[in-house]
């Protein structure tokens, strides 16, 4: 049994920075943000009690958080971001009658399985049933993938992989963040940050793997070697995971209130429309690699690179988000992603630039900045949460309107797609470069209500600090 501690709900502030102006809520009753502190609070206890009874931001025991949170995004979040290697041998070998936005709605109905499971996961999470939900969502995982290595059919595999894996990671998506988020303060980003990186590891890792094991072994036992990885490996949370409080007595309740926090609400669409953009490449970028003419393995391994440099936009840039907010430092990445879905259908029509390495420089840039637009939104939310609101439904609700991004992004991106111009850089480009800016469109368009969110959380467009 978890020892008697402080909840989420009830932490001090007992630091102050310059990314306090994203760190102090909006919901106080003269409407003007005032540090934490002075909200009310629920039996908040002394500093000094609060150091005592827990370690926050080092030791053995919240390292060990972060290390079981990286081997659960590793096996929830990092699922959907291979999708690519799976769309890519779908279209061409065991499903080549279906089309590529077809395919799409696998991973997009996995992608909004694992977002919208974070509801409930953290309902469940704030009731104390965190060994419940590693061991239920990891079983709904392996049937999933057992199902899938069986299956020949479209519909077989959007029931086995899109919603059974997709059901079994959301129950594991959602509640890591909140869990290290407990024994965390003054290096919550960088901590959760680091965790976060295990589904970039994961995006490096399976599309080469799974692309050597589909020739060697064959698609179904390629997959059944996944299902034994993560039954290995979700092993560890099962047994170290805790969290810092039992769960509260009846459990969080659904509400709407939480919506009436504008800077929450306009950071809540944010969230949604990036959601639904930002897996665009990893979904499409083989593919689109294999119509311009580049040999097989090459194509996929566009994918790890994008994943390799994803695993460093997730760390590198939540150190400066811990120093001047998480609003603050995404915005401009948002930007670089946007861009760069703009200009790559231009560059890989333009003669002068092989097209290999522009699109390894395509695949570091945008996997490093999306890096950071899948994982910041997360601790953004706790830092807007305030200490008396139930953090598990609130992170929940966020995802919850995410799914519905996740849900249809893709196939809206890969809807848009134009076919019959064949191979080549021409018919490439031209087949593929609505999708590229349909996915910038959603990306601009998130883009600008983040820099609202900011700026009601700041009080100017200019990001001065508010005390």
């Amino acid at each position: 049994m978890a020892h008697q501690t402080p909840t989420a709900n009830q932490w001090p502030s007992t630091t102050h920075s310059d990314a306090d102006d994203e760190i102090q809520p909006l919901l106080c009753s003269n409407s003007q943000p005032q540090p934490i502190s002075k909200l009310p609070t629920r039996n908040v206890i002394s500093k000094k009690t609060h150091q005592d009874k827990f370690i926050v931001d080092h030791g053995f025991s919240a390292w060990l958080q972060v290390l079981c949170g990286w081997i659960l995004f590793m096996n929830s979040w990092g699922l959907p971001n291979s999708f690519g290697a799976f769309q890519t041998f779908y279209v061409k070998e065991l499903i080549p009658e279906q089309s590529a936005a077809s395919v799409a709605w696998i991973g997009s109905i996995q992608l909004f399985l694992t977002t919208l499971g974070c509801l409930f996961g953290g309902i469940f999470l704030d009731r104390g049933y965190l060994q419940s939900l590693i061991a239920v969502g990891t079983g709904l995982e392996v049937v999933g993938l057992l199902a899938t290595s069986f299956s020949t059919k479209y519909w077989q595999l959007l029931l086995a992989q899109g919603v059974c894996v997709g059901l079994g990671s959301g129950l594991l998506a959602l509640f890591p963040i909140t869990v290290i988020s407990m024994y965390f303060e003054k290096k919550r980003m960088v901590a959760v940050g680091i965790a976060s990186t295990g589904a970039s590891f994961t995006g490096i890792l399976y599309p080469i793997v799974l692309r050597y094991l589909f020739t060697k072994v064959g698609f179904p036992w390629a997959v059944r070697f996944l299902v034994l990885f993560i039954l290995a490996t979700n092993a560890i949370p099962m047994i170290a995971m805790r969290l810092q409080s039992e769960g509260k007595e009846g459990g969080s309740k659904l509400s709407l209130h939480h919506f009436k926090d504008p800077t929450y609400s306009v950071f809540v669409a944010t969230f949604t429309l990036l959601t639904a953009s930002v897996t665009v490449p990893f979904f499409f970028i083989p593919e689109y690699a294999l119509k311009l003419g580049i040999e097989e393995t090459m194509a996929f391994n566009l994918l790890a690179v994008m994943n390799a440099a994803n695993l460093f936009g997730r760390l590198v840039p939540s150190f400066v988000a811990d120093r001047y907010g998480g609003m603050s430092t995404l915005l401009p990445l948002t930007f670089i992603c946007t861009i760069s879905l703009i200009v790559l259908p231009l560059i890989t029509a333009t003669p002068l630039l092989p097209i290999i390495p522009t699109l390894v420089v395509f695949s570091l840039f945008y996997g490093f900045a999306a890096g950071s637009v899948m994982i910041l939104p997360a601790p953004i939310i706790v830092n807007l949460s305030p200490i008396s609101t139930d953090l598990g439904v609130r992170m929940g609700l966020a995802h919850l309107c995410a799914a519905f991004g996740g849900l249809i992004g893709n196939p809206i991106s890969g809807a848009v797609k134009k076919e019959g111009y064949g191979n080549g850089d021409v018919g490439a480009v031209q087949e593929f470069k609505w999708l590229w800016w349909t996915a910038a469109l959603i990306m601009g368009s998130g883009m600008l209500l983040l820099g609202l969110a900011r700026r009601l959380r700041t009080g100017s467009w200019a990001g001065q600090s508010v005390a």
